[in-house]
């Protein structure tokens, strides 16, 4: 095989290669060997013994291929058979050929950006894009109409029903009048309107939705029948009553709280508490109210009103801070439940902590049944002109006074 690549140069560059005649031997059909040298050029040799003529090409300049001969590889020794008992298989180490590092697969972020915005501008055409406007457009106008429509009949809605309520007021029609403030409380609640007309509608609401749902018994009446409930031994008959006849009622107190500081950061009241004795039994009332935390201390310290002033005058502040530093309030909440406190042998008449608020008008007060005495003769009794200048506070204390 040797010298094949200059013999093929020279063939290739147009000089003859050194070449050596090559023995052959050729099978004839009549049984004899036809041998014969094949040579540089075509040839015709007979058969001697009988005739056949047979074709000889010339010699090739190029050698003739070597097979290679194919390296059988051992087999693997099969790592998932189990070794025998008492010897240890060898740690399987990685062949070093096949073992490779991983390697992240690469992202093409322009690609995928591209391949992305087309999809989109494949969804987005101009026309769609110009429907989208119009359909936009189209809604926002009918949104914008409805709101202005609805605002307009809002304030249509606070003014006929405002005026139906006061008139209904002066009827002593409580009903007919809750139902026109709760029109008006609707309207304003609409509007996002917190001005003092807003304001006055939503305490009317308030305290007209107390008036028609006040408890259906004095406490005095409650405390009774609650002593007669202890004297029987029957606790649960009396609680169970009380939670059917009268939870969710109203009742409008008069009590005294600890005044906040300042109105720019009010106390938290936490618990307020109220002990009720009748005929040898007590009534506890309890509540976490936070409209208490309105309630302002005086500005100045209050002086004896004057002698030559008009019996009907309102003053601004007419009670001054106990001893225990509380002050005087009138407000409304609803009655939650009736309890037995074993340990106190006491009644627990719990309020609900998210109804209370502060009242504010006299002429809704008298319906509750706290009617100031016209001469009052006890310490604890209050004139109409002090009850309307307590209730004028608490007013401005809530954002109600004009």
């Amino acid at each position: 095989m040797s010298g094949w690549l200059s013999r093929a140069k020279g063939a290739f560059g147009g000089r003859e290669a050194e070449i050596s005649p090559e023995p052959i031997e050729i099978a004839c059909p009549c049984g004899r060997k036809v041998e014969a040298l094949r040579r540089r050029d075509f040839q015709r040799v007979l058969c001697k013994n009988c005739g056949e003529p047979f074709f000889l090409l010339p010699l090739d300049v190029y050698p003739r291929p070597v097979m290679k001969v194919r390296k059988v590889k051992p087999p693997k020794p099969d790592l998932k058979k189990k070794p025998a008992a008492g010897t240890k298989s060898p740690p399987a180490q990685p062949d070093p050929k096949t073992a490779t590092a991983p390697t992240r697969p690469s992202i093409d972020l322009r690609k995928d950006l591209s391949i992305v915005g087309g999809r989109v501008r494949r969804q987005f055409t101009p026309l769609r894009l110009m429907v989208l406007s119009l359909l936009a457009v189209i809604g926002l106008t009918g949104w914008w109409q409805w709101t202005r429509a609805a605002r307009s009949g809002a304030e249509f809605d606070f003014k006929t029903a405002n005026e139906a309520g006061l008139a209904a007021i002066q009827k002593k029609d409580f009903v007919e009048a809750a139902q026109q403030f709760a029109r008006a409380a609707n309207a304003v609640d609409l509007l996002q309107r917190h001005d003092v007309s807003a304001e006055q509608a939503r305490q009317r609401f308030r305290q007209l939705t107390a008036i028609n749902s006040l408890l259906q018994r004095s406490l005095v009446e409650v405390l009774k029948a609650a002593k007669d409930g202890r004297q029987k031994g029957e606790f649960a008959a009396v609680e169970s009553e009380f939670a059917s006849l009268h939870a969710g009622r109203w009742v409008v107190l008069e009590s005294e709280v600890t005044p906040a500081s300042s109105p720019s950061d009010p106390a938290t009241v936490s618990v307020w508490e109220q002990r009720v004795q009748f005929d040898g039994e007590a009534l506890v009332l309890t509540g976490s109210l936070s409209i208490f935390a309105k309630v302002l201390a005086p500005p100045s310290p209050l002086s004896a009103p004057d002698g030559n002033a008009a019996p009907d005058a309102q003053p601004q502040f007419m009670f001054a801070l106990n001893d225990l530093g509380q002050r005087e309030v009138l407000f409304a909440a609803q009655v939650e439940s009736l309890k037995w406190n074993a340990a106190q042998s006491v009644w627990v008449l719990t309020l609900k902590s998210s109804s209370g608020f502060l009242w504010t008008d006299y002429d809704l007060l008298q319906p509750t049944g706290l009617q100031p005495d016209e001469r009052p003769t006890e310490p604890n009794l209050r004139s109409e002109p002090q009850v309307r200048a307590l209730l004028l506070e608490q007013s401005r204390w809530i954002g109600v006074a004009e």
